[in-house]
């Protein structure tokens, strides 16, 4: 990168988690790793964690105040001491919000050790394993070392680990919120850069991806496709980012679980609110950061669920071309269409709801987002994609295996595809490659080490059907994420097929505590064939989620 950048240009083309590494750097530690000299005895050891929870004057009755010379900020409510030990605590008049420990400077210190959480510096992090569990972020730089932060959820702190060789040489312990790592977990951060698909996978632990002409989708995250960015494949710059789930990442400071007042504050009064179904409520902000952005908020309860950032210049772009397909002369229909919903019996409507989650069970329609909602216009490896994921999930123990030419590789028999596209969609298609997967001696392809299988938690319910008067019907859907932990086990039930079969039950059937959140809604036209099956003609997504 050029010495030449101006300020402007260097801000706007920061690198989002790489910014981990300068938290380290700040403490002096990546300059200079003697490792040899960070495993000392000691017969005293003080746990820093418990620092945590006291106020400035606390922190000072127990280590002291340092020299002015240690000294970074001396506030009444923010400080920032650094001690020739190698603590550096950082607070206010209420609590010490961040906690560091690397290698002293100070060698007549050395007979004092230090430790946080019960880690201490010279240990192996392999000692830690059953403890620590696997990291929410494991980095890794250029020379070697690697960062690694695991998130307790209930304390909402953040351990970071700093290793070398799996030796701990930087411990820093941190509330949260307005930590230098809540900073660096802010998926603004990639906002307009253009960032390689390598970085995106290494920072954000990618499960999955979704090639596309005009933009890949990349999702990260804990549960299925709940948290993504997309990348516009021409220019390499992020244009999206969402978050659905999980508490570790956040977008302007703001994650999922937060008030909606907790938004308001980080972002100023929404330029518009709207109220979707189930009590969903949408608001969207202008936020001003190095760039300015568009962030769409939906809460229930006063409770943030869904978070969707983008750029202001691409959220007018899209605004633009709504408006323009709104200004589109639609062709006029003399015919009437009567809801018959309420008119079917709770049998009938699960079968309804069975029958649209296929679809959004595998997200189809959202990558990319089909404009055109006729399944005649839906690409061939849009619908390919879908039955080879639809199999993936929902096919019979054979319908994928290992295939028996290539161990490094998964594979799906041409037939099982087409008997899908076919079933659902009535259509005839081509076998080709499609992105994602191989096509070859006519069978679909995939590697088995990039590829594991991930339990769906994403499903329909239908909330009207209109009968158009010429056999086919149009049901408005809205579509829903259950978060509920299926991490037991039941003989009776293994694969808790009976356990998620209430998602499907009409939803006066649902329990009052059911984890079920509404995500987004959908447009479907449906005609029965000959065989009595039901095809789907068009599906449209008509609340992004």
């Amino acid at each position: 990168m050029s010495s030449e950048l101006t300020t402007q240009d260097q801000a706007k083309k920061k690198k989002p988690l790489l910014k981990c590494w300068w938290l380290w750097v700040t403490l002096g530690l990546i300059c200079v790793i003697v490792v040899g000299a960070l495993a000392t005895s000691s017969s005293e050891s003080y746990d820093l964690a418990n620092l945590s929870e006291m106020n400035k004057q606390e922190v000072i009755q127990k280590l002291g105040k340092p020299d002015e010379s240690w000294i970074i900020r001396d506030e009444d409510d923010d400080y920032y001491y650094t001690y020739p030990s190698g603590v550096t605590i950082i607070g206010n008049a209420k609590y010490a919000n961040e906690i560091s420990l690397v290698q002293d400077t100070d060698k007549s210190n050395n007979n004092k050790q230090f430790n946080i959480v019960g880690m201490s510096l010279g240990s192996n992090i392999s000692d830690y394993a059953e403890v620590l569990g696997n990291a929410n972020i494991d980095l890794v730089s250029s020379e070697g070392s690697r960062s690694r932060m695991y998130h307790d959820v209930k304390e909402d702190i953040i351990l970071n680990l700093l290793t070398d060789s799996d030796r701990i040489i930087g411990i820093r312990y941190v509330h949260y919120n307005k930590s230098d790592e809540s900073y660096a977990l802010d998926l603004a951060n990639y906002i307009g850069n253009a960032v390689e698909e390598q970085q995106l996978v290494s920072e954000l632990g990618i499960k999955s991806t979704v090639t596309g002409n005009v933009e890949n989708t990349y999702y990260f995250g804990n549960s299925s496709m709940a948290n993504w960015v997309k990348k516009d494949t021409q220019s390499g710059q992020v244009n999206e980012a969402v978050l659905s789930n999980g508490r570790f990442f956040n977008i302007g400071g703001l994650r999922i679980g937060d008030s909606i007042e907790e938004a308001k504050s980080r972002f100023g009064d929404p330029i518009s609110s709207t109220d979707g179904v189930d009590d969903v409520r949408i608001d969207t902000f202008e936020y001003e950061n190095i760039n300015t952005f568009i962030v769409e908020v939906s809460s229930s309860n006063d409770e943030v669920g869904f978070i969707k950032l983008t750029s202001k210049s691409s959220y007018m772009k899209q605004l633009s071309e709504e408006f323009n397909d709104d200004e589109e002369v639609q062709p006029t229909s003399n015919s009437v269409t009567i809801d018959i919903w309420d008119t079917l019996d709770d049998n009938q409507k699960t079968e309804f709801n069975r029958f649209f989650s296929n679809f959004s069970e595998v997200n189809l329609g959202t990558d990319p987002y089909i404009k055109d909602s006729s399944i005649s216009n839906y690409s061939a490896d849009e619908l390919i994609k879908f039955a080879i994921k639809h199999n993936q999930k929902f096919g019979q123990g054979n319908s994928y295996d290992i295939d028996p030419d290539d161990d490094e590789y998964l594979s799906m028999h041409e037939d099982l595809v087409t008997e899908v596209i076919d079933y659902y969609f009535g259509s005839k298609i081509n076998h080709k490659a499609v992105s994602g997967y191989d096509y070859k001696n006519s069978k679909y392809l995939w590697s088995a080490y990039r590829w594991a299988y991930e339990d769906t938690n994403i499903f329909s319910q239908v909330k009207t059907l209109a009968d158009n008067g010429d056999d086919t019907f149009t049901a408005e859907i809205s579509i829903y994420q259950d978060s509920t932990p299926f991490d037991y086990f039941s003989s009776e039930d293994p694969d808790n097929v009976q356990a998620k079969s209430i998602r499907y039950k009409p939803k006066v059937n649902w329990a009052d505590d059911s984890m079920f959140e509404y995500i987004g809604s959908a447009v479907a036209i449906i005609k029965k064939s000959e065989s009595g099956d039901w095809k789907l003609l068009n599906y449209e997504i008509t609340s992004m989620y």
